[in-house]
């Protein structure tokens, strides 16, 4: 119940993990405004800067929420994350700076936590990513001229204790962002690892089965056949036919077509899975039956089925199949089965169909 509500809260703020890099930048803009008030109030209780600054501090920490919002809700995730960095580099930096000690203060710490957030969470932004590094670096060049031209506008501490106290507590916040960053990021290349291996598994699926009737198809016949083979295992190929399905797909539309089709292939699976065989569609209207059995007991499994389908209810009369089934030998391969159990087929057919030969 927990996790469930925990679950729900974590969408609501941060949006569907789907989305790792929206997921994880939105968790860094929550994490940014709550350690800007932190601050913010540290400052005004420690009196470790200027009363302008730590209004700044919280004005900039409801900046960052607003572009929480607009990220997260108005769909302006790039144009917000462009922002966020122009802002912070600009606009915060120069701000904690003047407010917070020049050259003797925390900025310094800022500033590299900044660099290191932009270099490893904004690689997607090419030329923007770039700007923010080069701004970061140099930076601190203009911020110390102007100090060394307005020393009386800069916040001075009025102790080293001061001084002392505001470096530890920016350095424990900085190191709390970049902890926070590199679980974020973490966090991130597991929802990416995930959906890629989601995505592979569709492509395989994608590969593997037919589209239609949701059967495997040739390539898991000649997958099992090898693997089986040699495993030395015995077992059995059954080739199936619906029987004059070309007049039945003709007589009543392709659509009714498709509809005998996914219903003698959910039959198939259901006598695949229980035997811990495989079902395969070799196309059109045949089908293959590779199960781990004898032929004597596949040719039973596959007569009760095809007892079962021709007393299946479809909408134009009942539909039966015919079938070769036959049992591997360690001398054939996969060609030669295949050929044995074609022409056991076509004895089934020529017997009247509805038919299963062995």
């Amino acid at each position: 119940m927990y996790k469930c509500y925990l679950k729900k809260v974590l969408e609501w703020l941060l949006g569907n993990k789907d989305n790792p890099f929206e997921y994880t930048h939105h968790a860094i803009l929550l994490v940014g405004t709550v350690l800007y008030i932190y601050a913010a109030i540290a400052n005004y209780y420690l009196e470790l800067a200027g009363i302008y600054s730590i209004y700044f501090q919280l004005v900039l920490a409801l900046l960052i929420f607003v572009i929480w919002y607009l990220s997260r809700w108005r769909n302006q995730f790039k144009k917000m994350r462009i922002a966020f960095i122009t802002i912070i580099i600009l606009v915060s930096i120069p701000a904690n700076w003047i407010g917070n000690g020049g050259s003797n203060g925390p900025t310094y710490f800022v500033d590299l936590g900044l660099l290191i957030y932009i270099s490893v969470s904004f690689k997607d932004l090419g030329i923007y990513r770039r700007l923010g590094q080069f701004f970061c670096i140099i930076i601190p060049i203009p911020l110390i001229l102007f100090e060394k031209e307005y020393p009386d506008i800069i916040f001075q501490y009025a102790t080293e204790t001061q001084k002392q106290i505001d470096l530890t507590i920016t350095f424990i916040i900085i190191g709390l962002f970049l902890i926070v960053m590199m679980e974020s990021l973490s966090t991130r290349f597991k929802l990416e690892r995930n959906k890629a291996e989601q995505l592979s598994k569709k492509l395989r699926n994608l590969s593997e089965k037919d589209s239609l009737t949701g059967l495997y198809n040739r390539r898991i016949l000649d997958k099992q056949y090898s693997l089986w083979k040699t495993q030395d295992r015995i077992f059995s190929l059954a080739l199936l036919d619906l029987d004059h399905f070309k007049k039945q797909n003709d007589q009543w539309g392709h659509n009714y077509g498709d509809d005998i089709l996914r219903t003698f292939s959910s039959l198939l699976k259901d006598v695949a899975i229980n035997n811990k065989g495989f079902a395969i569609r070799l196309g059109g209207e045949e089908f293959v039956l590779l199960l781990p059995l004898s032929a004597e007991d596949s040719y039973q499994i596959i007569s009760q089925a095809a007892e079962t389908f021709s007393k299946t209810p479809l909408i134009h009369g009942p539909v039966t199949f015919s079938a070769g089934v036959a049992q591997s030998t360690p001398n054939d391969n996969q060609s030669e089965l295949l050929k044995r159990a074609d022409n056991l087929m076509y004895q089934a057919k020529n017997k009247g169909r509805n038919c299963i030969c062995k």
